[in-house]
């Protein structure tokens, strides 16, 4: 089947245009485009995550219309999606002769993204045909994109019984209501825009975005199907996909998808290669677990990722001990505290490692030092959590008591209490944490897991332990 026949109206022609583009530029021949198309067309590869080739079309754009706005105009947004601000200002302020609608609303984005919301909102003013649908959904999408919906609404309000079976006109407002959280209205928006277009993978994957707030995973799942369908590198969908299926356990299709959203460049290798070391560990496959570890460490170049080496030198180390590498984990600890000699997670992946491995005053103080720089229940509820897995059910009481002492509204803490003080032979404690839990236990069911855990050895307690949880989540 050619899938561009499933495309409607310009999402048809764009594809066209760009089968076109990327075909005269592989042969190496040069290719005429109007100004106005090419501007689109770099618009279109910048909404697929394509920013190279966006930069590409506009470049060439550029060379055949010198000057032209709307290709500046999008070659800015290019330079502020790539966080080069200075060059987007430059063009903005002075490489644009022209004060057109979409060169006052580029103004105005860069005023608010400074903070300058009132004279952005006087350079918006400024426009004259407000209502204008373009105009609506220009200024609708930067307030949108900038975090201020509420501003957006008034936007689309001015074409409110003008543009009501628009179809672009449609599609902000189910993004507009998607970003106020108005999820059962989005919904309604973007059914309406299925109806108009059935086959455009942005109106599914608006569709898929608003299941998945609702937690309807599967039906997500199915939404992103139908994205892929039509376009089957639009990245998003992948990602989302994933999202999806690692929430629902199904940890071997996430990844899946996360390789596929790394194919497009969606998420990088790094980010990846941290995903698949992660799944190793759960699965207790140590040294496969290490290796893509490591590989995550030497892939994590890009400035927005260095905040994840301190975790993944502690894991890394975690592996290593698991391994009996008991000093190159050590190594790989102390590189994780150097980096991040405030953050408590690798304290806690540390002390996780020597409990398990019979450390336990080490452990102890790998977890004093965290509370110490993380004093919340979240911290304590990781802790608590640990040493349910390692068998240490005392601590996991004493670690759960204080998450208690915190916030008694905590997830799950009285289901955690009530496991936890089974698993040390505290029935009557269980059964009193048991009763103020939302959901309790049947009294019978209750006797029943306490009797079992009594003529049970360390490993099966664990694996009971391990599904009580499970059922929590």
């Amino acid at each position: 089947m050619n899938k561009k026949n499933l495309l409607s109206g310009r999402d048809r022609e764009l594809l066209e245009m760009a089968e076109s583009y990327e075909q005269s530029k592989a042969e190496g021949r040069s290719i005429y485009m109007d100004a106005e198309d090419m501007a689109d067309l770099a618009d279109w590869y910048a909404m697929r995550r394509k920013p190279e080739m966006a930069q590409d079309v506009v470049t060439y754009g550029l060379r055949l219309h010198p000057d032209n706005t709307s290709l500046l105009v999008q070659q800015a947004y290019l330079y502020l999606e790539n966080f080069e601000r200075d060059k987007a200002k430059e063009i903005a302020w002075q490489s644009i002769s022209e004060d057109t609608a979409e060169v006052t609303i580029l103004r105005a984005q860069l005023l608010l993204e400074e903070g300058q919301m009132e004279d952005a909102e006087d350079l918006l003013d400024t426009i004259e045909d407000k209502d204008d649908i373009a105009n609506i959904i220009e200024a609708a999408y930067m307030y949108i994109d900038l975090g201020h919906p509420d501003k957006a609404q008034e936007w689309i309000n001015l074409g409110r019984g003008k543009y009501d079976d628009d179809e672009a006109y449609l599609a902000v407002c189910a993004d507009c209501c998607y970003a106020q959280q108005n999820i059962a209205e989005a919904m309604d928006y973007f059914n309406k825009l299925i109806d108009k277009n059935p086959y455009s993978p942005p109106y599914w994957f608006g569709l898929a975005r608003c299941y998945y707030e609702q937690g309807q995973l599967d039906k997500a799942i199915d939404a992103c199907d139908y994205a892929n369908l039509s376009d089957e590198d639009f990245a998003d969908a992948y990602l989302l996909r994933a999202n999806a299926f690692y929430e629902l356990g199904n940890d071997e299709k996430a990844l899946d998808n996360y390789k596929q959203a790394e194919r497009l460049e969606l998420i990088t290798p790094g980010f990846l290669y941290t995903l698949q070391g992660m799944d190793k560990i759960g699965k207790g496959e140590w040294q496969k677990a290490y290796e893509f570890l490591q590989k995550a460490i030497v892939a994590n170049t890009n400035p927005a990722e260095r905040a994840t080496l301190p975790a993944l030198y502690a894991n890394a180390g975690f592996c290593l001990y698991k391994l009996g590498k008991r000093t190159e984990a050590e190594t790989a600890w102390e590189t994780a505290h150097l980096l991040a000699p405030k953050e408590a997670d690798p304290y806690l992946i540390e002390g996780r490692a020597r409990m398990e491995g019979g450390e336990n005053d080490k452990a102890t103080a790998c977890w004093h030092r965290a509370t110490q720089l993380s004093p919340y229940p979240e911290t304590w509820n990781e802790i608590g959590l640990h040493c349910l897995s390692s068998g240490q059910a005392e601590q996991a009481c004493q670690a759960f008591e204080r998450v208690k002492e915190m916030d008694d509204s905590f997830e799950y803490i009285y289901d955690k209490l009530t496991i936890a003080y089974m698993m040390a032979g505290d029935f009557e404690k269980a059964r009193h944490c048991n009763s103020l839990s939302i959901r309790p236990l049947p009294a019978k069911q209750l006797d029943s897991i306490f009797q079992q855990l009594q003529s049970m050895d360390k490993e099966e307690i664990a694996k009971i332990i391990s599904k009580l949880l499970e059922s929590l989540s």
